[in-house]
């Protein structure tokens, strides 16, 4: 008689998309300020850092004697699920190979999401959350620009391949992710007028259209580009 599988063991999560979150299955795990803030650091380079680096970023208004003396009892108080959280190499660290990362995988969606083929369904779902949205770390905010703009564009994208593939529900929620992220980016609002009028639905196309105008008039003294003005131009009678 066959001997019965073992169950396999729980994966341990960090979540940075809409904030900081450590799950080991579905348990979620507390996690002292500055291991939070050292995991996310190694989450977000994906690759090992020198440990007088980490130091230097985590603590910088600290001495590198006290940093350093800050990173070693950091490490020790991390939570110990069933795999490493960090690993050591030589003399650096890096994330455990065994822990998943939700940015890593809104990462690789953002890279493809111009390519040929059927879109991940849920990729609109990771590509609209903010990365650490609160942190004001300093080591971080490249990051946070980097990442803002990439999913941006990766929405646009998106939005164009559902819509190639006639998923016109999904076409609409990448696109309004992306008004929503960035409500003066006028890109997206032109691909959401698009959709309207591909739709049949005009009066909705002016109506997306006049509140991007309004908004943009009041927050920057600025007009709509002629090319997105070209798309409503005919339902308004030529009337800027």
């Amino acid at each position: 008689m066959s001997e019965p599988l073992a169950e396999s063991e729980p994966r341990t999560t960090i979540r940075l998309l809409d904030g900081f979150v450590l799950e080991h299955g579905p348990t979620p795990l507390h996690v002292i300020p500055g291991a939070r803030r050292l995991l996310a650091l190694l989450a977000v380079r994906q690759a090992p850092v020198s440990r007088a680096v980490v130091a230097a970023m985590l603590w910088p208004e600290a001495t590198t004697r006290r940093a350093a003396a800050c990173l070693r009892s950091t490490l020790w108080r991390l939570a110990k699920p069933g795999a490493p959280l960090v690993e050591p190499t030589e003399d650096a660290l890096r994330l455990g190979a065994a822990v998943d990362v939700d940015f890593h995988r809104a990462c690789r969606l953002a890279a493809t999401a111009a390519e040929a083929g059927t879109p991940d369904p849920g990729a609109v779902a990771l590509l609209k959350a903010d990365l650490l949205p609160g942190w004001s770390d300093q080591w971080l905010a490249a990051e946070q620009d980097w990442w803002h703009e990439a999913r941006l564009r990766a929405l646009e994208a998106l939005s164009t391949r559902f819509r190639s593939a006639g998923d016109r529900h999904r076409a609409h929620q990448a696109a309004l992710a992306a008004v929503q992220s960035d409500p003066l980016r006028e890109s997206a609002h032109r691909t959401l007028v698009e959709l309207h009028l591909d739709d049949g639905n005009p009066a909705q196309a002016v109506r997306q259209y006049r509140s991007y105008r309004s908004r943009l008039r009041a927050e920057l003294g600025l007009e709509p580009s002629p090319e997105i003005h070209r798309l409503v131009g005919p339902l308004l009678g030529g009337r800027a």
